[in-house]
C-alpha cells in the first residue's frame, strides 16, 4: 500500500501552578483585625484573552475555604478564574494580620498578579511562584537542512510554509492541535510528495529559542507519538521456474 509518512511535532513545558500571597494587616494603631473590615480584589487577564473582573468584598478575618464568603469561594466566583483556587491561611502574623497563600488552577498558566481594588485596611499581593506557559520559537531540521525560526504558537499554514522552503521537503500537509494548559501545541505533518516517499528520517527539533514564564519551565520540542511510518519494502524473495530457483 502507498502510505504517506506522518510525523508529529510537539512542544511541551513543565506544568507549574501560579502561587500568590495575599497579606492582610490591621490599620495603623490596631493590633488585631476586625471582621467588619473588608477588601476586594481585581484580576486582569485580558492580555491573555480573558477579562478584567472584580471580586466581592472579603472579610478581613475570612477563612481560607470551606464556606460561602471564604477567600477561595469569593475568588472562585470571579468569571476569569476557571476553577476554585486552593487557599491556605497562616497563623496570625506579628502585626496581627494573616497571610493567605493562593494556588491557581494549572489550566490558568501564568496568572497576572492580583491587585487590591477597594479596602478598609492595608492589603498587599506578592507572587511566590509564576505559573508556566511557553513562548519563544524553535527550528526544525530535515536531512541536514534547517528552517527559519518558527513561533511557539505557529499556525499550521505558517509551519507548513517554513518546512516547504527546505529543498529536502516536497509538499506536506499540516494540522495543528488546540493548545494545552502551558500553551504547548502539536503539529501533524504528512509528507504528500513522491520526493519524500517511503519510510523517512525523523525531523530533528531545535528548541533553544523556546522560553517559559517559570524558571523551572523545562520547555521542549520533540517528535511526539501518533506518527505513521511511510510504506516501504525490504527483505528478499525467490523466483522459481521449472526446477531452477533464483534467490533475489
Amino acid at each position: 500500500m502507498d502510505v504517506n509518512e506522518v510525523q508529529v511535532i510537539t512542544t511541551t513545558a513543565a506544568p507549574k501552578a501560579e502561587i500568590q500571597a495575599l497579606i492582610v494587616s490591621p490599620p495603623p494603631g490596631h493590633f488585631n483585625l476586625d471582621a467588619s473590615w473588608s477588601y476586594s480584589i481585581q484580576l486582569d487577564t485580558s492580555a491573555r484573552g480573558g477579562s478584567v473582573q472584580f471580586s466581592g468584598q472579603i472579610s478581613s478575618t475570612a477563612g481560607a475555604d470551606g464556606y460561602r464568603g471564604s477567600v477561595s469561594d469569593v475568588l472562585g466566583s470571579m468569571m476569569n478564574i476557571n476553577e476554585i483556587p486552593l487557599v491556605s491561611k497562616s497563623e496570625q502574623n506579628p502585626d496581627g494580620g494573616f497571610t493567605y497563600t493562593i494556588t491557581f488552577p494549572l489550566a490558568m498558566g501564568d496568572v497576572p498578579e492580583m491587585e487590591v481594588y477597594l479596602s478598609d485596611i492595608p492589603v498587599s499581593v506578592t507572587t511566590l511562584e509564576e505559573g508556566n506557559i511557553l513562548g519563544g520559537s524553535f527550528r526544525l531540521e530535515f536531512d541536514g537542512e534547517i528552517t527559519e525560526q518558527i513561533a511557539f504558537d505557529s499556525s499550521s499554514s505558517l509551519l507548513q510554509s517554513k518546512l516547504e522552503k527546505l529543498p529536502s521537503i516536497g509538499s506536506i500537509s499540516v494540522i495543528r492541535s488546540s493548545p494545552d494548559s502551558q500553551n504547548g501545541f502539536s503539529w501533524r505533518i504528512e509528507f504528500t510528495s513522491d520526493q519524500n516517499s517511503g519510510n523517512l528520517n525523523n525531523i530533528i527539533c531545535h528548541g533553544e529559542g523556546l522560553t517559559t514564564t517559570n524558571i523551572k519551565g523545562g520547555a521542549e520540542v520533540n517528535v511526539g507519538s501518533g506518527g505513521i511510518d511511510g510504506s516501504y519494502i525490504r527483505g528478499s524473495f525467490q523466483v522459481e521456474f521449472g526446477k531452477q530457483c533464483l534467490e533475489i
